[in-house]
């Protein structure tokens, strides 16, 4: 892939991400506002988060050639490692700084190590099928 190319995708990655997340804490607050429990309320709108990721991340960001049977697994996979690596930064770095501070730094590098799994799986690649 062309660098300038790459560039381009991973600021599509970016913008989608900056747009989900914002989206997703309004409907968190308004979900607050209507007295639902806040852990419930985190996790309903993580599955939003996911979904409006997916299909945001393949139709735009990656414009995947693949179909869902190999973008879905890709996506998945990337997203469980970056939750795993979410973890264990904030479990370090609220050590040395206040919990607001080491969310901020987790989102961008869990951002960077989930955009970077996408890459390496291939998601939005597809494979090509040759005739025998």
């Amino acid at each position: 892939m062309v660098a300038q190319e790459q560039v381009a995708r991973f600021g599509r990655y970016g913008v989608v991400g900056i747009a989900s997340n914002l989206f997703c804490f309004l409907v968190f607050l308004g979900l607050i506002a209507i007295d639902i429990w806040p852990v419930l309320a985190s996790g309903m709108v993580y599955i939003l988060g996911l979904t409006i990721s997916y299909i945001a991340n393949r139709s735009w960001s990656f414009r995947s050639t693949s179909d869902h049977r190999q973008d879905l697994p890709r996506f998945l996979v990337s997203y469980g490692i970056g939750l795993v690596f979410s973890m264990a930064s904030m479990w370090v770095l609220i050590m040395w700084l206040h919990p607001a501070v080491a969310q901020i730094i987790t989102t961008v590098l869990a951002a960077i190590v989930i955009y970077s799994c996408l890459t390496v799986f291939k998601f939005g690649q597809g494979t090509k099928h040759y005739a025998d």
